[in-house]
């Protein structure tokens, strides 16, 4: 395979300052001054003949070109990262212990661990299920990953990092969707709509939310149905009993596997998402590393190649 000499640093620099939407963050996370961040920048620009970041004032705006690459080039640097971590993998040994919450353990987690096994084959993982992060100066648990707005996970000593943020739309099996179309209408018959019982503490977005907002997208003379968890509702529309307001970052297999299709063009974005947490103290412990690094290159992964499929119901 011939591959081009990639200029790395540069597209470091870009990565980093389009990520933070600012020169002087990037400059911090690189350790290198605001200049050296602009000059790298501009030589990128130069080299492909495209502008690619436009400073006003203080404000840093991404151009078509810049914002279409962000997301390929974060992933990028995440599976770079990753591949550093399996060529270190001899070192990374030995049991982690992990919290996690129901729902990204059943649909986004469990899934995805063959991968993980296959590249660092010396780590045993030990998982349970909590809806609150345990305190982890007083417990086993090496990294515990949640779901809420950020300011829940500070605490002292611990290192919180955002893994998934979340935008919510409806859902339902291609089943359900082909029984309630008539000629391209909706049938009379009153819609199932499946509620999380905990979707507005959590997400701050709940079908009484979506319902002010977008009306037309749902029949008036809906019915309910009411779960207490997220991936329950998910899991009845699979089974074709109704419409769930999903999250974006549980249903990515369910869509691109067909069992779910997105029947609307609107969405609405949570005030919350998926934070890893682990004590500051084993943050370079090289299991930790290594699982952490996985994690941020398979969320990569989904953000590049995440196509939701649209049909509107309405």
């Amino acid at each position: 395979m011939c591959r081009r000499v990639l200029p790395l640093n540069a597209l470091r620099a870009f990565e980093a300052a389009a990520r933070h939407n600012s020169l002087a963050k990037a400059a911090e996370e690189l350790s290198v001054t605001p200049a050296a961040i602009h000059h790298q920048v501009k030589s990128l620009e130069d080299i492909l003949g495209v502008p690619l970041l436009v400073r006003t004032g203080n404000t840093l705006t991404l151009t078509k070109a810049a914002a279409d690459a962000l997301p390929t080039l974060e992933g990028a640097f995440d599976l770079l990262s990753l591949a550093m971590e399996r060529m270190r993998q001899h070192t990374s040994s030995g049991l982690l212990t992990l919290s996690v919450c129901p729902s990204f353990a059943q649909k986004w987690l469990v899934s995805r661990l063959h991968r993980f096994r296959q590249d660092f084959q010396g780590i045993e993982l030990k998982i349970s299920t909590a809806k609150e992060i345990p305190d982890l100066n007083n417990s086993e648990v090496d990294i515990a990953i949640g779901y809420g707005p950020e300011d829940r996970f500070r605490h002292p000593g611990v290192l919180s990092e955002q893994l998934l943020s979340d935008v919510v739309f409806p859902v339902c099996s291609p089943d359900y969707l082909d029984r309630r179309l008539v000629r391209g209408s909706l049938e009379g018959a009153a819609t199932v709509l499946l509620h999380d019982a905990n979707a507005l503490r959590d997400q701050g977005v709940d079908w009484d939310v979506w319902r002010q907002r977008f009306a037309e997208d749902v029949l008036e003379a809906a019915v309910s149905i009411t779960f207490d968890s997220v991936s329950l509702a998910i899991d009845a529309a699979i089974a074709g009993q109704g419409l769930a307001l999903a999250r974006s970052s549980l249903v990515a297999n369910d869509l691109s596997s067909g069992r779910l299709i997105r029947v609307s063009k609107h969405e609405l974005p949570t005030n919350s998402g998926y934070f890893i947490n682990n004590l500051d103290l084993i943050s370079d412990q090289p299991k930790v590393v290594a699982f952490k690094e996985w994690l941020f290159a398979e969320a990569s992964i989904d953000k590049v190649q995440q196509r939701p499929q649209q049909l509107s119901v309405a």
